[in-house]
């Protein structure tokens, strides 16, 4: 009697559901769309082989669109306050070909992908020569965590905090800016060598680096602000969805998050002045992209 061979199951997932499965943003979901992740498209409506995304994002390599759309250096200024190398030729009326040599020779620009951008004014500030006009500053240390300042008291902590990941190196970073007594400000970088489909890992490692450092100074109150809008609500990260190499870090942040619970309050960044274009935030942003060890620096607004 001939058996009949079982027929393998294949599930199309709906793109919420991976979404959900692989911890995404929308905003990344849209952007790895854009750079080519293999999808089906049935009428109007998006559906997904997990197996295949997974695959997919092993080798994924961020398109030069996203690049620049993710832009900020470490004045958390975007690749729109920049300008091309051909607009730069006009702006300082010099010859294509004395270019490199001036960026060989110092000139500040910034190498996004497989371009080159310039900032017009860093520029300038390289070049010039006799007394600067010094201008105030238009922006407080204080204005940039309102409102959520204006019920607590003035020593208490803010620590806004942003990850990054490079899918080349597979590393994970995380940027943090500590906010003390309403005015002080402190930059601190941390990385990790983590392999993962889930870039969503470095957002909740910075909640790691921030519970440790909250540990660390024995602060009795801080709030940790964060661009994960569900996190302010509920701070959950289940570890059965991610990579073993990732498991270690879930449970640490996991148990110091019931440890401080008490103390810590999670914000949303669209709660502080700007949102998510916040001078603080944006500098956390920077931070989490220099992928450095451990460092600590003062920072100012300029």
């Amino acid at each position: 009697m001939v058996q009949k061979q079982k027929k393998t199951s294949i599930t199309l997932l709906l793109r919420a559901e991976i979404i959900a499965n692989l911890k995404l943003t929308k905003a990344q979901m849209n952007a790895y769309l854009k750079d080519g992740m293999p999808h089906y498209l049935i009428g109007n409506e998006y559906r997904f082989l997990e197996s295949e995304v997974l695959q997919w994002l092993e080798t994924y390599q961020p398109s030069q669109e996203r690049l620049e759309m993710e832009f900020r250096d470490k004045q958390g200024r975007t690749i729109e306050e920049y300008v091309t190398h051909d607009i730069l030729l006009k702006t300082l009326r010099i010859k294509k070909e004395n270019l490199a040599g001036l960026c060989r020779k110092g000139m500040p620009f910034a190498r996004v992908g497989e371009k080159d951008f310039f900032h017009v004014q860093d520029i300038l500030n390289f070049y010039h020569k006799g007394t600067k006009v010094v201008t105030p500053a238009t922006m407080t240390v204080k204005k940039q965590i309102m409102p959520l300042n204006l019920n607590v008291p003035k020593d208490t902590p803010f620590i806004i905090l942003d990850g990054s990941y490079n899918f080349q190196t597979h590393k994970a970073g995380t940027g943090l800016v500590l906010v003390e007594d309403g005015k002080a400000l402190t930059g601190i970088t941390n990385v990790r060598d983590i392999k993962t489909t889930k870039p969503i890992v470095c957002e909740f490692l910075a909640i790691l680096d921030a519970l440790k450092m909250v540990k660390k100074k024995k602060f009795t109150k801080a709030f940790i602000i964060t661009d994960q809008k569900a996190w302010s609500k509920n701070f959950t990260i289940d570890a059965k969805s991610y990579e073993d190499v990732v498991k270690p870090y879930i449970k640490e942040m996991n148990a110091l998050w019931k440890e401080q619970k008490g103390k810590i309050s999670i914000k949303f960044i669209g709660e502080l002045t700007d949102g998510n274009k916040n001078t603080l935030y944006q500098k956390a942003h920077s931070l989490s992209k220099e992928y450095k060890k451990g460092t600590y620096h003062p920072l100012k607004i300029e």
